[in-house]
């Protein structure tokens, strides 16, 4: 539903803010005023190709926005966007600008046209040019009869689509099991080598890091046993009188001496006996570890052949050994599938034999849903078409089997195995055509009024914008049209830009559009008519002037809304 529309500097339009209600929603006003302009606005918003031109002379940009209420697969959508906010609300918004760029927002986020064109396929139908409207989008009209079929048909349709889908399961899986012999020993002769090769290697998790350790104390032994020798001189040696535990223990001594004399020198000499013992351990520690400093030439050989052995198995199979062993996982169960791929091709030939023919029967079952309900809807809709002065108004819903493969094969989609296209004849001696190919802008928008009517109860778009729904029509026929738009609107928002009192007279709210000059300035402003000013509207909209004649047929048409 259409909360809101905004629309600053386009166009004639200088500011306005127009609050639509639930319901009908009538647009009226005079030639050339602008009714166009509020369409083009919404259009705007909704992801329609923008023109610099449309910005308001004077001015250095354009702003639209619109705000709708959330339907719940708007919000579906909008999640699946990562667009999805904390409200209600979907504010779709634009920016036009003198030097051609152009601005689209969703909820304030900037997103692409495309995204919004997106969103904008589940909010609105326009009727009336050829934009925004869900039934010209044929893949749309399969959903659009089952729907109308209902939940028998639906209920059908999802156990259709969950064996499709196990189907696709198994015609994937048969596959990538499916090559010819020749090949298949060649790749199970390949696996072999490549188990083989990895077991034998005989890996352990953290080996790797242990033998770059070992490589690392050998490679600089010589260096390490050196710089360990000078530490153990400075610390203690024969040759030397004032190597370092010496000097400790004289100054140990010292203390010794003048211990007694204060407590806190008793501390001291603790502390340094506690170091002199740590020292002699220290030194003890090293000179052990120093002592048994070697090089290994042989132990280095067998190091270093380990590591390129890694490498080289690194190069071809993963970059750590954890990777390499997960993959020898995986080469072991494709190695265990391809022996026995033979026998499991057989029973997943077997299992989608099954399948298809499960397919077969829920596809026949929904096609028959879909051409009984076929030719009901065609029914109605030639009946809807002749109360909408098309008399000769014919739709034929075409269901035909989707194209067979080269083998002759059934070809299925999520859908079942019918291609769905509603076609339209207006005129007597002329060919069934698709809806896109209706010429006239009035005519389309009773063809979608009259599909409208029909399917208002599964038609999930929440608002629809009807524009020159009164194209060559009047009289009676504008008192249909005018019934058939406020039935819709029981169900669904609608707002309609019309130009007869016999339609206008049905609507829930009464908009005015009309323009002022000034100073060589043109405005367009709309504003929302209470009852006497729809009176006086619909008046002018019969065609004569302000009188007691004219007011009494207005009123008289506002039976409906004047209480």
């Amino acid at each position: 539903m259409l909360l809101e529309l905004e629309i600053k500097n386009f166009a004639l339009i200088d500011e306005i803010h127009v609050n639509f209600r639930q319901g009908l929603n009538i647009l009226t006003g005079e030639t050339g005023v602008g009714k166009s302009i509020i369409i083009n606005g919404i259009k705007l918003t909704l992801g329609e190709r923008a023109d610099r031109d449309w910005i308001r002379k004077g001015s250095e940009k354009a702003f639209v926005q619109s705000v709708f209420l959330k339907t719940p697969l708007i919000k579906k959508k909008l999640m699946d966007l990562g667009l999805n906010g904390d409200d209600d609300h979907l504010i779709l918004s634009r920016e036009l600008h003198k030097s051609g760029r152009s601005v689209s927002r969703i909820n304030g986020s900037i997103v692409t046209n495309a995204t919004i064109k997106d969103v904008a396929d589940l909010i609105i139908d326009i009727h009336g040019q050829h934009s925004h409207q869900s039934l010209l989008n044929k893949s749309k009209h399969i959903d659009f009869l089952d729907d109308y079929i209902g939940t028998e048909a639906l209920k059908v349709l999802k156990e259709f689509q969950s064996s499709y889908s196990q189907y696709l399961q198994l015609i994937n899986e048969k596959e990538s099991l499916s090559i010819d012999d020749r090949e298949r020993e060649r790749q199970i002769d390949l696996l072999d080598f490549q188990i083989k090769e990895i077991e034998s290697a005989n890996f352990n998790i953290g080996e790797e890091e242990e033998l770059l350790k070992e490589y690392r104390i050998l490679s600089n032994s010589e260096e390490l046993y050196e710089m360990l020798g000078q530490i153990l001189e400075i610390l203690k040696h024969e040759s030397m009188t004032n190597s370092a535990i010496d000097q400790l223990s004289s100054s140990h001594a010292i203390m010794d001496r003048i211990s007694g004399i204060d407590t806190k020198v008793d501390g001291f000499k603790t502390q340094f006996e506690d170091i002199q013992f740590q020292l002699e351990d220290l030194y003890q520690e090293i000179r052990d570890y120093h002592d048994h400093i070697e090089y290994d030439e042989v132990h280095m050989t067998a190091i270093n052949e380990r590591i390129a052995e890694i490498n080289h198995l690194k190069r071809k199979y993963g970059n750590h050994i954890e990777d390499i062993q997960q993959e020898l996982l995986v080469m072991k169960k494709t190695y265990n599938q391809l022996l026995n791929s033979k026998e499991k091709v057989k029973e997943l030939n077997d299992m989608i034999k099954v399948k298809e023919k499960k397919l077969e029967d829920l596809g026949s079952v929904l096609h028959k849903k879909r051409t009984d309900a076929a030719k009901v809807l065609q029914n109605r809709v030639a009946k809807e078409l002749k109360d909408l002065n098309i008399p000769q108004g014919e739709l034929l819903i075409s269901i035909d089997p989707l194209a067979k493969s080269a083998k002759k094969e059934r070809i299925y989609n999520e859908k079942g195995y019918d291609h769905v296209e509603f076609l339209i004849k207006t005129n007597p001696g002329e060919d069934h055509k698709p809806l896109t190919k209706i010429a006239s802008g009035g005519e389309i928008s009773r063809v979608m009024l009259a599909l409208k009517s029909l399917l208002a109860d599964v038609d999930k778009i929440p608002c629809l914008i009807f524009d020159e729904i009164d194209a060559g029509i009047s009289g009676e026929t504008g008192h249909l049209v005018g019934e058939k738009l406020l039935g819709i609107s029981k169900k669904r928002q609608v707002i309609c830009i019309t130009h007869l009192a016999q339609i206008a007279a049905r609507g829930d709210t009464h908009f005015l559009i009309y323009k002022t000059s000034k100073d060589e300035n043109t405005n367009t402003y709309i504003r929302e008519l209470l009852i006497e000013e729809r009176i006086q509207e619909i008046g002018r909209l019969l065609g004569g002037t302000d009188s007691e004649i004219t007011r009494r047929h207005a009123s008289e048409l506002l039976q409906y809304t004047v209480q």
